[in-house]
């Protein structure tokens, strides 16, 4: 007789189912706390926000354009003024002289020495020689910021679109 009569089993994946799909529902729906409301900060009570408007400091920038007109010897041009041919002497200490009286200005009006930036735009087909001494003569009058801009070649898929931003 205990061959006929089976033990009644509940059936546990439906109740398993469910109890996962609380699961995932209570985890999606729990929000976190952030900790915006519990960063200390002190500040101080008397004082205001100041009426003076703070602007960022201009920048200095000098630019040494290196170009070699009608394919001859190389000159160099600081802020679109010719200072000479680039196998002179005299020209690299006028570009160490100029650029040492534009940072002597900038410290005369009380400017930080850091807004004094340069940059060597090199046209094609100059001596790396002259890119490299231009950026040794900004190094000697003490500027910080040196960045360097290559001039595509003339007739370049590249000179082309240098052009259009022009």
């Amino acid at each position: 007789m205990n061959d006929t009569l089976h033990e009644a089993k509940p059936n546990l994946t439906p109740m398993i189912d469910v109890v996962f799909l609380l699961l995932i529902f209570f985890i999606v729906t729990m929000r976190f706390k952030t900790l915006d409301m519990k960063i200390q900060a002190d500040l101080p009570k008397d004082v205001g926000p100041s009426p003076e408007i703070s602007r960022p400091p201009e920048t200095v920038k000098l630019v040494a354009r290196l170009d070699r007109p009608g394919g001859g010897v190389a000159r160099l041009k600081l802020d679109g003024r010719i200072l000479g041919p680039t196998d002179e002497p005299a020209t690299w200490a006028r570009l160490v002289s100029l650029t040492s009286d534009a940072r002597a200005r900038v410290r005369d009006n009380g400017g930080d020495m850091d807004i004094v930036q340069a940059e060597v735009d090199a046209a094609p087909l100059v001596a790396t020689a002259h890119v490299i001494r231009a950026i040794d003569a900004f190094t000697e009058a003490q500027v910080a910021k040196i960045t360097f801009k290559g001039t595509p070649t003339p007739g370049s898929r590249m000179d082309t679109a240098h052009a259009r931003r022009r």
